[in-house]
């Protein structure tokens, strides 16, 4: 029997976040807005930044999702601030699963993750702007905690307890999230 070639397609780093941790995904997605607006949403740029990181069709399917990204970005008149609508479904997908797991399901340990988190998220709220869901208002305060890391900033020991508090909860979430996803929750 004949078989006809195709090859496998390449998972950008973006798919791969989406599927193994959710979380990671929208701090991923967040992540490359602020890169793509840094460098005027200029894909010349960017393939010169990711070039030293990927090769051949690797590059090219990063820099398609790229392109998509600034597509997005630009239709959507979201080139100074915001984030891309296709988040918008991930956000309510994600918040419908924490209000789930929390009043259906009765995750005690998601509860007791939660209930950690809650006063630390609620403490780092205070210094921030407010936000909407207790979902988005974990993912702004990791977000925080990511960008003064990449920055180079230092972070107190208290803050560091907290955030790692925030993150046991993220982690639980994006596993639910993947248990979901799959049809085992």
């Amino acid at each position: 029997v004949d078989r006809i070639y195709r090859p496998t397609p390449v998972m950008t780093t973006a798919e791969e976040k989406r599927d193994q941790h959710i979380v990671e995904y929208i701090l991923y997605v967040w992540q490359m807005e602020d890169l793509v607006r840094a460098v005027n949403l200029d894909l010349a740029a960017l393939r010169t930044h990711l070039s030293s990181a990927y090769q051949g069709d690797r590059l090219e399917a990063e820099l398609k999702w790229f392109a998509d990204l600034i597509q997005s970005l630009r239709r959507e008149k979201k080139t100074a601030k915001g984030h891309v609508g296709s988040l918008d479904e991930v956000m309510i997908e994600l918040t419908y699963l924490h209000r789930t797991l929390l009043d259906v399901l009765k995750d005690e340990e998601y509860k007791a993750a939660v209930d950690s988190a809650k006063p630390h998220i609620e403490e780092m709220a205070k210094r921030g702007e407010p936000t909407g869901t207790e979902v988005e208002s974990m993912l702004v305060a990791l977000y925080g905690w990511l960008v003064l890391r990449m920055g180079g900033k230092t972070v107190s020991a208290d803050t560091q307890e907290s955030l790692g508090v925030i993150r046991d909860w993220a982690n639980i979430l994006g596993n639910r999230f993947v248990r979901m996803r799959s049809g085992d929750l």
